[in-house]
């Protein structure tokens, strides 16, 4: 069986692993935590873009309605159109991008969970086993007492 002492230090040794998983954890929440919050961000983003572009193309065309588009003025609204489609494309890849770096963080985030879980039903079991260890030395000192009490009286009793 494994000495007090030695079962101090490996108690100690799990709390600091457990409490090392933990802190893992927490800082894994927190990355998911901001990614997600730079996924809405760039999903606003995308939202806002998209209804200043058809705003822009809505007003453009109600201009165009009264008056024909010179080819200059056409030639900046096709221009126009092609910058707006270039952003969106660009802030779809980001939020893609985003979306992608996300998964990876709440994938590792869990596999943090899975570990702190298992370090601390680890932790745990020790402590139980520390704790009935604990027990037994207590109930074995105390008929130890006993013995020594009993042995005492028999002794006493054979001087008289």
């Amino acid at each position: 069986m494994t000495s007090p002492h030695q079962l101090e230090r490996l108690m100690q040794l799990r709390r600091q692993r457990t409490r090392l998983a933990e802190e893992a954890l927490a800082t894994g929440q927190r990355h998911c935590k901001d990614l997600a919050a730079q996924c809405q961000v760039l999903e606003q983003s995308l939202v806002e873009h998209q209804r200043s572009a058809n705003q822009r193309d809505q007003a453009q065309f109600e201009a165009s309605e009264n008056r024909p588009l010179n080819a200059e003025a056409l030639a900046d609204w096709q221009q126009t159109m092609a910058d707006d489609a270039a952003h969106r494309e660009t802030l779809l890849y980001e939020r893609r991008s985003q979306a992608r770096h996300l998964k990876l963080a709440e994938e590792e985030r869990d596999a943090q969970a899975a570990e702190w879980g298992r370090r601390l039903r680890a932790q745990r079991a020790l402590e139980r086993l520390q704790t009935d260890q604990q027990r037994t030395m207590a109930i074995n000192a105390e008929r130890l007492a006993e013995l020594e009490m009993e042995e005492a009286r028999q002794g006493q009793g054979d001087i008289t």
